[in-house]
């Protein structure tokens, strides 16, 4: 990833925002119509976003800028007329299903950068690699990027030859941990027959099956050339014989045993020696998958110290709760900051 301090040898969280001309910013927050995904698979996901949109524009105004939104509902049309007809600054991208496809995310940053509009996004290209788990697999392992072993079920019924188990299964193109619930981990065949025909049938598309890395979780955060301090996720809350996961209603269920249960420490309780081997491995992950912009990379490491990349997630969730937003805090940025900091990147990059 050119650019990051990390990439040859130590990485260190800056604590300094990049050098930019300030002067007031129209932004346009881009999003997805979210009336129309509340019954959808996932909806609190779908309608999550807006806790994301509502500080974003508070951050914006405090930060001296302009802000007015564009759902995605009203359409391609609508949408070009208007980023001509206003022509801001810049576009905050946080629409993840627009028009209801899991890669129209992408759709819409191939379009404005057609449109010749600055985004915060990653290209469109490093969008479609992300979000396809096989994709982007096949893409870490040919860099030499670990990720758990695998196989996929591409009709509903289990492959031949499956990893070793424990097994955790998955849709391959969805985000925000859709269709990775509380059962998602099994040793027993099965199960786990059981559960793949029914994800195939829910989804219609590839489940992907992996080796289920027991050990820790950590996350390591960036934004453009800033890496941030590095969280882990703290199961310690939930009860003995549920898996450690960061399934779905970990992350939206916030009623939920498992949303109460988990937490995210930050700073990591590690060794500053564990730490950077974590920031080597996820900044090589960024690299293999052309991802810049602000990222966030969920790593696990087993009970012998080796780490396996389990997502490289571009444009992650940036809501006040959310783990991106806790790492700023830790980083003394605030959320403002990094609000801050992924304006000027974005405008840097794209100038």
């Amino acid at each position: 990833m050119p650019g990051i301090r990390a990439r040859r040898g130590e990485a260190r969280v800056s604590r300094s925002a990049p050098r930019i001309r300030r002067s007031t910013r129209d932004v346009v927050i881009l999003h997805d119509d979210t009336d129309s995904l509340k019954d959808r698979v996932g909806a609190e996901a779908h309608v999550g976003v807006w806790e994301a949109i509502l500080p974003i524009e508070e951050s914006l105004v405090k930060l001296g800028h302009r802000s007015r939104r564009i759902s995605v509902g009203a359409g391609v049309t609508d949408l070009i007329q208007k980023i001509q007809n206003w022509r801001p600054d810049l576009v905050f991208h946080l629409a993840e299903t627009a028009f209801g496809d899991t890669i129209g995310e992408a759709h819409l940053a191939s379009l404005l950068d057609l449109l010749k509009c600055p985004h915060t996004s990653v290209g469109a290209e490093a969008l479609i690699f992300c979000r396809d788990k096989l994709k982007a697999k096949s893409i870490l392992r040919e860099h030499g990027v670990l990720t758990p072993q695998h196989a996929t079920s591409f009709d509903g019924r289990l492959p031949e030859t499956l990893p070793m188990p424990p097994w955790i299964s998955k849709p391959t193109l969805e985000d925000g941990s859709i269709g990775i619930t509380s059962d998602a981990v099994t040793s027993d065949p099965i199960k786990l027959r059981r559960r793949v025909q029914r994800l195939h049938r829910l989804f219609s598309q590839p489940i992907l099956i992996e080796t289920y890395i027991a050990g820790r979780e950590f996350n390591v955060g960036v934004v453009g050339e800033q890496v941030m301090p590095l969280a882990e996720i703290d199961f310690s809350g939930l009860p003995a014989r549920s898996p450690g996961i960061v399934g779905y209603e970990a992350k939206w269920k916030y009623s939920s045993f498992q949303f109460k249960g988990t937490a995210t420490l930050c700073p990591a309780p590690v060794s500053d020696a564990i730490a950077q081997r974590m920031y080597r491995v996820g900044l090589a992950a960024l690299r293999a998958l052309n991802v810049s912009g602000y990222a966030r990379v969920d790593i696990r490491m087993d009970a012998k110290g080796q780490i396996y990349i389990l997502e490289v997630n571009p444009n992650p969730d940036l809501s006040p709760i959310a783990g991106m937003a806790k790492m700023a805090n830790i980083a003394g940025w605030g959320f403002d900051g990094l609000i801050d900091r992924i304006l000027t990147h974005s405008l840097i990059r794209r100038h």
